[in-house]
């Protein structure tokens, strides 16, 4: 009877065990009997540990001969079963020394009764389920733990193919949203931007919750980790975390938007073309990209000059001869202004060109003309005050004003009286 067969089996493997957790404390006896060098009771434990491996022995023995019977059931019935008693049968007989002799046994029998064929096939089978679960086993092995959780290889693997696959989300949905309010003017190019990437910053946050469920770590633990990487933070990662939150706050506020003109320092200024999470990216009038951590947006003086309007004043200094009438030289700088072709000046009631006397300098009477320009050329500061020194030039030259260069006067007069000599006595 196989069900018989089987419970038999059964009981001998639990006396197995019990006869293993006996070995370990002879084992241990005799461990403790070499430490107190008592001869006797070394002796008694080699003696007991030596039985029951003999019983072990006489049991494998009665295992591997029933199960020998399940499986010439099995190829008497013709199941595929078999192949699956052999491997257990070669493996009872493995741990008893016997490894080799059977498989020709074994092979003879199951082609008898199954066919070439068959054996073939059935072993095939058995092979690649063998190999499939040495795989899963391998892949299941804990490689470290997070906070007593263990961490497997296929877990792993997972987590990361999560987080490549969200990845590529989130690039193909920066690129859907870039590419559906391209021609839409119910979205500006600060807009697409922002929800660009607030959308992919989200898709990320949401494949990083999975993965921790994935691996099993609770939010509890990572409140945990993150309470003890608060040290860390504090110092190494102040500025890391600052510019994040930096960054937030300007895809919120909106104080700087993609497409304006902000300045720096004097000698940065460009057009917004990136607002991350991180940091800030300007392309200057020389076609740099210049990469701003967020935090000296909200930490240092930013000027954005297209904040409301892409207008701007603009302070032209020059200078003329001393012996110059101030009015004149006022009167013609701002004529020729306004009779100039430049479309971009603006003159309105609260906004018009402006000419006046700053200084009575060194060599020269010095002037500024203060213009309003918009569009464009207002975000071209040198070009801009290139071409109005231009008209002012010629405006001047026209008019037949000095324009004054670098000069000193040295008057010599001389002296009646007879300078008294003193003569070094020796």
């Amino acid at each position: 009877d196989r069900l018989k067969i089987k419970s038999i089996i059964e009981q001998d493997k639990r006396a197995i065990e019990a006869i293993n957790r006996s070995i370990s404390k002879e084992q241990i006896s005799l461990e403790q009997a070499k430490l107190l060098n008592n001869s006797d009771e070394i002796k008694k434990h080699i003696t007991r540990v030596t039985q029951y491996k003999d019983t072990q022995r006489k049991i494998h023995k009665d295992i591997a001969a029933l199960k020998f019977l399940l499986f010439a059931n099995a190829l008497q019935n013709k199941s595929y079963k078999a192949f699956e008693i052999e491997k257990e049968i070669k493996s009872v007989l493995k741990d008893i020394g016997i490894d080799t002799f059977n498989v020709d046994l074994f092979k003879g029998l199951e082609n008898s009764y199954l066919g070439r064929i068959k054996t073939f096939t059935g072993k095939s089978k058995e092979e690649v389920k063998s190999i499939s679960l040495t795989l899963w086993e391998y892949l299941n092995k804990p490689i470290f733990s997070i906070n007593n959780t263990p961490i497997d290889i296929f877990k792993l693997t997972v987590t990361i193919l999560i987080f490549i696959i969200s990845f590529y989300f989130g690039a193909l949905y920066k690129k859907k949203i870039f590419h559906l309010s391209v021609n839409k003017d119910t979205f500006t190019e600060s807009s697409r931007t922002l929800l660009a990437n607030l959308g992919y910053y989200f898709i990320l946050l949401i494949s990083f919750f999975i993965a921790l469920n994935f691996l099993g770590i609770q939010l509890s633990s990572i409140a945990m980790v993150a309470g003890a990487l608060s040290v860390g933070i504090g110092f190494g990662l102040q500025n890391i975390v600052s510019n994040l939150v930096s960054g937030l706050i300007l895809m919120f506020e909106r104080s700087v938007k993609i497409g304006d003109y902000v300045q720096i320092s004097d000698d940065l200024r460009g057009y917004i073309t990136d607002i991350k999470m991180r940091s800030t990216t300007i392309k200057t009038n020389d076609n740099i990209d210049v990469i701003i951590p967020n935090q000296q947006f909200i930490q240092n003086n930013v000027i954005n000059w297209t904040m409301n309007d892409k207008i701007r004043r603009f302070a032209i200094p020059f200078g003329v001869a001393y012996g110059t009438e101030p009015q004149k030289v006022i009167d013609v700088v701002k004529k020729a202004v306004q009779e100039s072709s430049y479309g971009d000046v603006i003159n309105t009631k609260d906004k018009h060109t402006r000419v006046i006397m700053t200084e009575m300098g060194d060599s020269s009477v010095n002037f500024e003309l203060f213009v309003w320009i918009g569009g464009n050329e207002m975000k071209f500061p040198k070009r801009t005050q290139s071409r109005f020194l231009v008209l002012i030039y010629n405006a001047l030259y026209a008019n037949n004003i000095e324009i004054p260069f670098p000069q000193q006067d040295i008057h010599i007069r001389s002296i009646e009286a007879e300078l008294p000599i003193i003569k070094k006595e020796k």
